[in-house]
C-alpha cells in the first residue's frame, strides 16, 4: 500500500507536481460516511434475512472502531498520498470533476487487479461488485478532496473502510477473526453487492450535490507565496 506514495515522491523528485496535504478539519467526520452507509446496508439486509447479524460482535467492533480505524489509516495513508494527495490535484488542474474521477477510479482499480487475479486479495467472483464499489467511492472521495482541499478525509474514509467494511465489522477473539455479519459472500465485504450498491448510491448523490454547487470545473492549483503549500485558485465555497 506504500507503492502509490513512493510513486508520488519519485514524480516529485524526477519530474514536476506537488502533494496537496491540506489540514485536518471537520471534513474528517465526512470520511466516516461510506462506512456508516455500508453498515446501514448490512443492517437492512440482516433485518430482511439476507444475512445474519451477531449483535454482540457488532457492538464489540463498534467500540473498538476508533483504534481499528487509526491503525488502518496508517497503511491507507500510503495509497492516499498517491491517489488523492498527488494524482487527484494534478488531474484537476487540467480536467473537470467527472473525468478526473473516472481516471482515478480506473488507476485505483488497475492497481488492485493483479493481486485479485493472482488470488492474493479479494475474489475474482466479486470483481464486478468491487468495480461498482470503487466507482462509487471514487466519486465520493473526489468530492471530499475537492471540498476539504486535503487528503486527510480520504485517509479516514479508506482506513475506516479497510478496518470495518472489508472485514464485515469483524473482531479478533483468541487467534481467530469473527465477523459481525455472516452469509453470502456475494453480499458481504468490499467484494459484495451490499457495499457496491450503497457506495454507488452515495457517490452519485455526493457528486450531484458537488456539481450543482459549481464543483465540476477544473481546479487550478497555485503555490502559496513563501511556502511549500498549495491552494486551489478557484475552489467552490
Amino acid at each position: 500500500m506504500a507503492a502509490p506514495a513512493v510513486g508520488a515522491l519519485c514524480a516529485l523528485l524526477f519530474g514536476r507536481g506537488h502533494i496537496r496535504w491540506g489540514r485536518p478539519g471537520w471534513w474528517l467526520l465526512a470520511g466516516l460516511l461510506p462506512t456508516v452507509v455500508a453498515l446501514a446496508a448490512f443492517l437492512i439486509a440482516s433485518s430482511v434475512g439476507w444475512i445474519t447479524e451477531d449483535a454482540g460482535v457488532l457492538t464489540t467492533a463498534l467500540i473498538a472502531a476508533p483504534l481499528a480505524i487509526a491503525s488502518a489509516c496508517t497503511s491507507a495513508l500510503g495509497e492516499e498520498i498517491g491517489w488523492r494527495g498527488f494524482l487527484w490535484p494534478a488531474l484537476r488542474e487540467r480536467w473537470g470533476f467527472l473525468l478526473t474521477a473516472l481516471v482515478v477510479m480506473v488507476v485505483w482499480w488497475l492497481y488492485h487487479l493483479p493481486a485479485i487475479l493472482l488470488g492474493w486479495y479479494g475474489s475474482i467472483d466479486g470483481l464486478l461488485a468491487f468495480t461498482v464499489a470503487v466507482a462509487g467511492i471514487s466519486l465520493f472521495l473526489g468530492v471530499l478532496t475537492d471540498r476539504s482541499r486535503s487528503l486527510w478525509p480520504s485517509v479516514v474514509a479508506h482506513g475506516a473502510w479497510n478496518a470495518l467494511v472489508a472485514t464485515s465489522f469483524a473482531v479478533t477473539e483468541d487467534t481467530g477473526t469473527v465477523p459481525a455479519f455472516a452469509g453470502s459472500s456475494a453480499l458481504l465485504g468490499e467484494f459484495g453487492w451490499l457495499a457496491a450498491v450503497s457506495m454507488i448510491a452515495l457517490g452519485v448523490v455526493a457528486a450531484a450535490w458537488h456539481l450543482a454547487r459549481g464543483g465540476g470545473a477544473r481546479r487550478p492549483v497555485v503555490a502559496s507565496p513563501g511556502s511549500d503549500t498549495t491552494t486551489d485558485a478557484a475552489a467552490p465555497a
